[in-house]
């Protein structure tokens, strides 16, 4: 069982809403610590369901309008995403990760999580990510990475 989940949501086809799905295969490239989990989800909460019902902690990935330029990064819990101005997932993804968590709750899965988001520059269809996002990758990658050690550092310590 993963103690900690690192789900990158959106849609690797769309340009910048794959930026979920290219932290994960960031992060797989160059190992994860035990007790990591990463998964692309992609539009589908099928794939990280099962994880997100036996996780401690969720790291949320995904590209997310605010007011700041391309690559902006924003770090949110579930309440404050809530509030938040967000990219309309349309047809894209088949239920805001949001309500996934609130069905999770009800089967009695509360992790503590955390949602990055990225500022997108373009959304169409594409396989390349912006430059802007392209050139943030890196830096949200290795905040991922430090987040999941800092989490695990400290539940070693309970």
């Amino acid at each position: 069982m993963a103690e900690i989940a690192v789900i990158g949501l959106g849609n690797p086809l769309l340009k910048d809403d794959g930026f979920g799905p290219r932290v994960i295969r960031a992060l797989r490239s160059s190992g994860l610590p035990a007790g990591v989990q990463a998964v692309e989800a992609g539009g589908s909460f099928y794939s990280y369901w099962d994880l997100l019902l036996s996780c401690q902690h969720v790291i949320a990935v995904d590209s997310m309008l605010g007011d700041g330029p391309p690559g902006t990064v924003y770090m949110l819990s579930p309440e404050q995403l809530a509030g938040a101005r967000q990219l309309e997932r349309g047809l894209w993804h088949e239920i805001h990760f949001l309500d996934v968590l609130k069905m999770a709750a009800f089967f009695g899965a509360r992790p503590e999580v955390t949602i990055v988001g990225v500022q997108p520059g373009e959304i169409n269809f594409c396989l390349d990510l912006s430059p802007q996002l392209q050139a943030r990758l890196p830096q949200v990658t290795k905040l991922v990475r430090e987040m999941c050690c800092r989490l695990l550092r400290d539940s070693s310590r309970l």
